[in-house]
């Protein structure tokens, strides 16, 4: 029967989904191919990619086994393997011990031992911020993709105004909400970030529940190509070939999913994650909140908006991905919508804002084709304002300055 440690690695290289491996603390696992883990890692800060096992044959000389499951299958395997080797050492040294020492020093290093290994089974995590060890072995991984990814260690929206007061890069476990009212670009901007995403080596996943998935790609194309293309003439199937073929030619990478709903099934948070476990994406965009239903199908829309928000926060903490959520925004009575809304506007349910890492006002302003983009909440730096100037049929966009 082929080592645990070694079937996780070959199910990594095959299925590329780290960050199974990241959500659930891998490292302590690890012990017979600890190197090889570490090189795993070091390769993804690096590359933004996992190695083939090939790869890591020429360098370990690891053998390459059969695996024809979920990279989780085998990672729960090499957790019990683990989990039960480690508990009978631990009551093996209590035994011992007991010769020597008192209950009282015993029963402190059980739980200080227990304590550590309840760390793998999932659920509620203790975690003691004073273990040195631990901490600096975390800032140390954070530094190397930090230096690897050109200054942020998450993923960078591409744009300097909100990349500079948002140090840390969309970061795994953020839930990112993107306020406006309808027909002012909140869809367009959050393809603009999942487009960057894209063009970063990230695999980005647009949930449309308002737009089919030909006119999703239409927008991505256009964007990505930056006056390449024209949407209008997409829409029409019109293109010109030669620019197409150099657009494939650079965007021809990793994947850029879209799911539509096609049937009168509810997408929900459980179906989002069905989707995550089948596409492994960094970035996940869901358009819109108010079209999207709760694990419950609650039909309150209040209740709902509440459900949802709550469940995609706590999604994005439990897959590692960054999770952006887009939301309306309710006028306030006589309120002129002609201006952007403010970050307390969002419809039905304040709670979305509560959840939210890094809240962003999206505007396209009258007649014009500026774009506002304000922040209305950000947990990890300043807030921050800046003006796109945005050809939308074209995919030309360039910061505005007054």
């Amino acid at each position: 029967m082929a080592n645990a440690e070694l079937q996780v690695i070959n199910a990594l290289c095959q299925n590329k989904d780290i960050g199974t491996l990241y959500s659930t603390g891998a490292d302590d696992m690890f012990v017979g191919y600890q190197e090889v883990w570490k090189s795993i890692k070091n390769y993804y800060n690096k590359y933004n990619s996992i190695p083939d096992i090939e790869v890591l044959q020429e360098r370990f000389k690891i053998e390459k086994v059969n695996v024809g499951d979920e990279t989780a299958y085998y990672l729960d395997k090499l957790r019990e393997e683990y989990m039960s080797n480690r508990l009978e050492t631990i009551l093996t040294n209590a035994a011992v011990a007991q010769k020597t020492h008192g209950s009282a020093f015993i029963l402190d290093k059980l739980n200080e031992s227990l304590a550590k290994l309840y760390r793998l089974t999932g659920g509620a995590v203790d975690t003691n911020i004073m273990d040195f060890e631990e901490a600096e072995r975390y800032y140390e991984e954070v530094r190397e993709r930090t230096e690897a990814m050109g200054g942020q260690p998450g993923i960078s929206t591409g744009l300097p105004f909100i990349d500079a007061s948002y140090p840390s890069g969309l970061a795994p476990g953020d839930l990112v909400v993107v306020l406006g009212y309808t027909g002012r670009a909140k869809s367009l901007f959050t393809t603009l970030l999942a487009c960057n995403a894209h063009d970063c080596g990230y695999k980005p996943m647009i949930v449309s529940l308002e737009m089919s998935d030909s006119k999703v790609r239409d927008r991505v194309y256009t964007i990505q190509g930056s006056g390449l293309f024209s949407n209008s003439e997409l829409n029409l199937g019109q293109y010109d070939h030669k620019k197409f073929s150099t657009f494939k030619e650079k965007h021809n990478g990793n994947d850029f999913i879209v799911i539509n709903n096609k049937s009168d099934a509810e997408i929900t948070p459980n179906v989002v994650e069905s989707k995550i476990d089948q596409h492994h994406p960094d970035i996940i965009i869901i358009d819109y909140a108010q079209l999207a239903s709760d694990n419950a199908r609650s039909e309150h829309m209040t209740t709902r908006m509440l459900n949802l928000s709550k469940e995609y926060k706590r999604l994005a903490v439990k897959k590692g991905v960054v999770i952006v959520l887009i939301s309306s925004a309710t006028p306030d009575g006589s309120a002129d919508t002609s201006k952007p809304p403010r970050i307390e506007q969002v419809a039905w349910s304040k709670q979305i804002m509560y959840d939210a890492d890094l809240g962003l006002i999206v505007h396209r302003h009258d007649d014009s084709n500026l774009v506002s983009i304000i922040s209305g909440k950000n947990r990890n730096g300043p807030d921050f304002a800046g003006i796109l100037e945005w050809d939308i049929d074209r995919g030309i966009i360039r910061e505005a300055n007054f």
